[in-house]
């Protein structure tokens, strides 16, 4: 993302080349009978394009709120022998890709995921994937209804300091042990942490239980890490990480086509899921 400083310049930069050319066509066009309309007119023309050119390449960045809204698009909760959150990363006419982190799942034992809607669906053990010397996992589920998938970004250009988001399904705590989706805004405070487990980025955002596996994403609501871990810094302060998606790009082709495709849809949710 350009700063504004940067986009001034830009803006600068094409006026000075607009006004160059408009002066040399202008002495072209002037010995032309057929000229019928003033310099000014042509300059102001040129000068309106190079403009628009310059804001052309400057990303779309959304709102706040409407950050949080794709995230809970294409955010799934995890519930049953462990609790967690996914993201649908793609989809394959009725079969989704949902990835999350190997932790969430790592346990034997039954598990259902509730997506955006409040739907159900089973979660089939042959269906899960961890991923080689990191904590994520992808695992598949079916369903007719047209979910919303992440729109992947590149996490290679992230740099500290940048504005990220964090969603997930925090335990809400309390005798009911209801879930609620909760969204952060922070910013990165490292991007090459080289942890264990592929973790590398870190970030000021309040993170909750029931967040692991969620979204990382950045201003213009793309999924640029998984969440997974909540630690103490150099500082004791706690901060939260996340995996960076190119990461799971990596390794996408590789194993999303070892999976069988799911043959079960939509399952009734257990009462203890419905919010």
């Amino acid at each position: 993302m350009l700063s504004l400083s940067k986009l001034f310049q830009s803006i600068r930069l094409s006026t000075r080349i607009a006004n160059s050319n408009c002066n040399t066509d202008f002495k072209r066009k002037i010995k032309n009978k057929n000229l019928v309309f003033p310099l000014s007119d042509f300059c102001e023309k040129s000068i309106l394009a190079s403009i628009a050119i310059a804001l052309y390449i400057q990303p779309v960045l959304a709102s706040e709120t409407e950050v949080k809204e794709a995230a809970q698009k294409i955010t799934v909760r995890i519930e049953g022998t462990a609790r967690g959150s996914g993201v649908m990363v793609e989809r394959r006419g009725q079969t989704y890709t949902v990835l999350t982190n190997a932790h969430v799942l790592q346990n034997v034992g039954t598990y259902t995921v509730v997506a955006p809607d409040g739907k159900c669906y089973s979660i089939k053990p042959d269906t899960i994937r961890a991923l080689p010397d990191l904590d994520l996992a992808v695992f598949l589920f079916k369903s007719a209804v047209p979910y919303s998938v992440a729109r992947l970004g590149d996490s290679k250009q992230l740099t500290a300091s940048q504005t990220v988001y964090v969603g997930g399904w925090a335990n809400s705590g309390g005798m009911l042990q209801s879930r609620v989706f909760f969204t952060s805004p922070g910013q990165l405070t490292e991007v090459d942490s080289q942890l264990p487990s592929g973790y590398s980025l870190s970030y000021t955002n309040l993170v909750r239980v029931g967040m692991s596996g969620g979204p990382v994403l950045d201003q213009e609501s793309q999924l640029v890490g998984i969440n997974g871990l909540i630690r103490l810094n150099d500082e004791d302060a706690i901060v939260g990480s996340g995996i960076k998606i190119e990461q799971f790009q990596q390794w996408h082709s590789q194993i999303v086509k070892t999976i069988p495709l799911p043959s079960a849809s939509a399952i009734a949710c257990p009462r203890n899921y419905i919010n």
